[in-house]
């Protein structure tokens, strides 16, 4: 099959969670024997990119194709002609949406932008973050009309999250399916060869991600870094993030690493003791809280133990005491089920075995790539019949 995809943005080498959701299913497009077409990436290995904007160019790029797949997310089709330039000349191909957000994600700096859950807000602050969304709130009600016009063209839409597939049906969208990120196949014998690069026996947890985007969770893990320098002192936390920020939390407990590839995020994780994934709730959106966090599948695809937010797709992926340990907001919850597992080691390999298993059964971007080209085939056979 050839594969038409657009994402708008350089993906290789990966710099976050969209750059390898991008990579990781063109490689696993690519290594399951589909040609791969993209628009303006020269960066991405395998595939051909097509380049430029005219009618002329954008006509090539789209015969090439049997299908052709777009990545929709919180940056305004608006903005990206040629998004409805290549629907309108797709003809009778299939267009499938990957959607990973609503337009409305955009409000989370205004609603989450500079709050910490550990200070009082001024009046003031909370002005100009309610003048931000006012602002706002005009460009996504008229980014939201553009999707449903255009989504009067799509065949089908794979939603990350059950958020998002309701997302697709308020769309117009009939044909939709949730198919969460994955975590890489990585085998026990790799996982030993990483923890033996440990070389402290501390309990250590570990963190992954932005230290200046709010929908991070980060300011929650501040809080129970904060608490645990009295309640927990001999718990280190290793932090690693893409830029240092003045929110960064410090102390004695705290080491931050910065700028990790992600082959050295995997050494992390594999020599901590748990991982933490914690994401605030959407309050101000209809399907609250809609993200997929690909730090939670890449650490159980690691075997770590994981304690993550009891919202959204965490909640739905993780069994709280089977395959992970789920937790509110409040720092005392967080600490206690790091404690929990800091005091239960057996407890704590236990949750990490079964998340693991999770990925290899079902989790992987192996079976991420191969439910997105059964979708592709299904619609091809419809239009063929």
């Amino acid at each position: 099959m050839k594969i038409g995809y657009m994402y708008k943005m350089h993906a290789y080498p990966p710099k976050g969670g969209n750059h390898v959701h991008a990579l990781e299913l063109v490689q696993g497009f690519l290594k399951d024997g589909h040609e791969v077409f993209v628009h303006e990436d020269p960066s991405m290995p395998g595939v051909r990119n097509f380049s430029g904007s005219s009618e002329s160019d954008l006509k090539a790029f789209v015969e090439s194709i049997d299908v052709l797949y777009i990545r929709i997310d919180a940056r305004y089709l608006g903005e990206w002609p040629e998004v409805a330039k290549c629907m309108t000349l797709a003809g009778s191909r299939p267009v499938v949406w990957e959607i990973n957000a609503p337009a409305n994600e955009t409000l989370a700096f205004s609603w989450l932008g500079g709050r910490r859950v550990h200070l009082k807000e001024s009046w003031i602050q909370y002005l100009r973050r309610w003048l931000h969304a006012f602002r706002k709130k005009p460009g996504i009600s008229k980014e939201e009309r553009l999707r449903k016009q255009l989504a009067k063209r799509v065949d089908a839409a794979i939603g990350v999250s059950t958020a998002l597939k309701k997302y697709a049906t308020a769309l117009g969208i009939r044909d939709a399916i949730v198919l969460p990120n994955g975590g890489p196949r990585i085998s026990q014998n790799e996982i030993d060869q990483r923890r033996a690069k440990r070389l402290s026996s501390q309990f250590t947890v570990f963190y992954s991600g932005s230290a200046i985007y709010p929908w991070q969770g980060l300011d929650f893990l501040a809080s129970a870094i904060r608490l645990a320098e009295t309640e927990a002192p001999d718990i280190k936390f290793l932090l690693a993030v893409n830029q240092y920020a003045d929110t960064l939390p410090s102390g004695p407990n705290v080491e931050i690493v910065q700028g990790l590839n992600r082959e050295e995020i995997l050494d992390a994780i594999c020599i901590s003791d748990a991982c933490v994934a914690l994401h605030p709730e959407y309050f101000w959106s209809p399907y609250l809280f809609h993200g997929s966090p690909m730090k939670l599948f890449e650490y159980m695809a690691c075997g770590a133990a994981v304690v993550t937010s009891d919202r959204g797709q965490m909640a739905e992926l993780i069994k709280h005491g089977k395959n992970g340990l789920l937790c509110s907001d409040s720092a005392e919850d967080i600490l206690a089920q790091l404690m929990r597992l800091k005091n239960d080691p057996v407890l704590a390999r236990e949750l990490g075995d079964s998340g693991r298993e999770l990925i290899l059964n079902g989790r992987s971007w192996h079976d991420n790539v191969t439910q997105t080209t059964d979708l592709f085939n299904r619609l091809e056979r419809n239009r063929e019949c």
